[in-house]
C-alpha cells in the first residue's frame, strides 16, 4: 500500500465507523407523525418527558395527560404524585390528568396499564412520549400489547433530548443506554418478557 493510500484508507475507515455508530443510534429513534389524539401519555423514567408532553397538551394534540403509576419512588423515576404536581406547574390542570390504576415497573407494564385505562375511559388514540433511545422498543411493546384492540398509538421522542444519533457515542451514558436498549429489545423479541 502506498504512502498516499494510507491516509485515504484511514479517512474512509473512520467515516465508515462514524456512519455505523450513527445508524446504530438512528435505528432506535422512532418519530411517528403527530396528529390530534385523545390522550398524551408520559412514560415514567425520564425528566425531559413531561415538559414535552405538556407542550403537546398546550398545543392541543390531546385532551388528557396520562401518567403511569410507579408506586414507590425509585432513583431516576419520579412518582405519579410528583409528576402530577409538575404537570400542574407546567400549565396542565388536574382536571385533564389521568393516572393509571396499575402500578408499573417496566415499559410492558406501562403499555398494559395504558391500554386498560384507555378501554375504561373509551379513549381511542394516544401519543406516547419517551426518550429518543427508548422509542423503538416502546413502539414494539405498545403495538404488541395493543394488538387486537381498536386503540391507536403514536410514538414521539423528546426533541430536546441529550440523545442524538449523530453523537450518542461520544459519552459513556450514550453507550450505556444504546447497549441497554438493544439488549432489552433483543430479549423482548426473543420472547423474554422482562420489560
Amino acid at each position: 500500500m502506498g504512502i498516499v493510500a494510507l491516509p485515504v484508507v484511514l479517512v474512509v475507515g473512520l467515516a465508515a465507523v462514524y456512519l455505523i455508530l450513527r445508524l446504530a443510534g438512528a435505528v432506535l429513534i422512532i418519530a411517528d407523525p403527530l396528529e390530534k389524539v385523545d390522550a398524551v401519555v408520559v412514560l415514567s423514567g425520564g425528566s425531559e418527558r413531561l415538559p414535552e408532553a405538556a407542550r403537546l397538551m398546550r398545543e392541543r394534540y390531546g385532551n388528557w395527560l396520562v401518567l403511569t403509576e410507579t408506586g414507590e419512588i425509585r432513583p431516576g423515576v419520579f412518582g405519579s404524585d410528583d409528576l402530577h404536581a409538575e404537570a400542574n406547574r407546567l400549565g396542565i390542570p388536574s382536571s385533564s390528568i389521568l393516572i393509571t390504576e396499575r402500578t408499573v415497573t417496566s415499559t410492558r407494564d406501562e403499555a398494559v396499564a395504558v391500554l386498560h385505562l384507555m378501554q375504561e375511559r373509551n379513549l381511542s388514540s394516544c401519543i406516547v412520549v419517551t426518550d429518543p433511545f427508548h422509542t423503538l422498543r416502546t413502539r414494539v411493546i405498545f403495538r404488541d400489547i395493543f394488538r387486537g384492540s381498536d386503540k391507536e398509538i403514536i410514538v414521539s421522542p423528546v426533541p430536546a433530548s441529550w440523545y442524538r444519533s449523530r453523537d450518542w457515542f461520544l459519552s459513556a451514558r450514550g453507550w450505556q443506554y444504546t447497549a441497554q436498549e438493544y439488549f432489552k429489545l433483543t430479549l423482548y423479541l426473543l420472547g423474554f418478557r422482562l420489560d
